[in-house]
This record gives C-alpha cells, sequence and structure tokens, in this order.
C-alpha cells in the first residue's frame, strides 16, 4: 500500500510553478528601459523650460512683426520679458545686467522707456523690431 502521506503531499503543499522555482522574474532590461524612460522625460521638460524666455522672446518679435497691438503695449510686454529674464525690479538706463555692455544697455533701455511712454514716433513698430532682435541676442549670450 502507498505512504499516505507521500500521496497527499501535493494536496496540502502544492509545488512551486516552474517560472518561480526557476528565478524568472521580470527581466533585467524592463526597468533600465523603464528608468531611461524617466530621464528622457525629466531632460526633455528640463530643455522645454530652459528654452521658455526665448519662445516668448520670439512670439513677442512675431507680434512686433505682425503690428497686432499698440506700441505701448508691446512695448511693455517687452520691458515685462526684459525683467524677468535679468531678474530686474525695473528696467532702468543706469543700472545695467551683468554681462551686457552699459553704454549698449543704456541706449536700449532709453529707447524702450520712449517706445512705451512717448508718442508713438512713425518708425516706432521698426525700433521695437530692433529692440527685439537685440534682445534676442543677449539672450543668446548670457
Amino acid at each position: 500500500m502507498a505512504d499516505p502521506r507521500n500521496e497527499l503531499a501535493d494536496i496540502v503543499v502544492p509545488a512551486a510553478p516552474e517560472a518561480a522555482a526557476a528565478g524568472a522574474g521580470l527581466p533585467l532590461w524592463v526597468p533600465a528601459a523603464g528608468l531611461a524612460c524617466v530621464v528622457f522625460i525629466a531632460l526633455a521638460a528640463w530643455l522645454w523650460h530652459r528654452r521658455r524666455p526665448a519662445r516668448a522672446l520670439r512670439s513677442l518679435a512675431a507680434a512686433v512683426e505682425q503690428q497686432q497691438d499698440t506700441l505701448p503695449a508691446l512695448a511693455a510686454r517687452l520691458d515685462a520679458w526684459v525683467r524677468a529674464r535679468y531678474r530686474l525690479s525695473r528696467v532702468d538706463a543706469a543700472s545695467y545686467p551683468p554681462g551686457l555692455d552699459p553704454a549698449a544697455w543704456s541706449a536700449w533701455a532709453k529707447t524702450l522707456t520712449q517706445l512705451r511712454f512717448a508718442p508713438p514716433p512713425p518708425d516706432g513698430f521698426e525700433a521695437l523690431a530692433a529692440l527685439c532682435e537685440t534682445a534676442r541676442r543677449w539672450n543668446r549670450h548670457a
């Protein structure tokens, strides 16, 4: 007669599945691929965030080119962009951001102030477009 302990052993304590017994969990490349995806998404977000001021300036330059708003309103947008970009409390000809030529900054700030607060000159949009181009060059080098 058969030994009941051996016959009933598989019923009481089932045998482990072959995959678990062999130690075959997730392949090693699955967590590595997940980590690579997370790193790629973080890098893309960082690059997108880093280029945000350049996109805003490009949008402003396009609005100036197409004259989508009044000259003082567009000049105010450029003033806000410069204050945000260089972390200034206000755009002043006497105090210039580090890394920029003081004489060029002074002339640039005076022109921006005239476009914002003085009566609009006939070539105001061209002057504002030139200010946007100068700010774009400064943005690349700063």
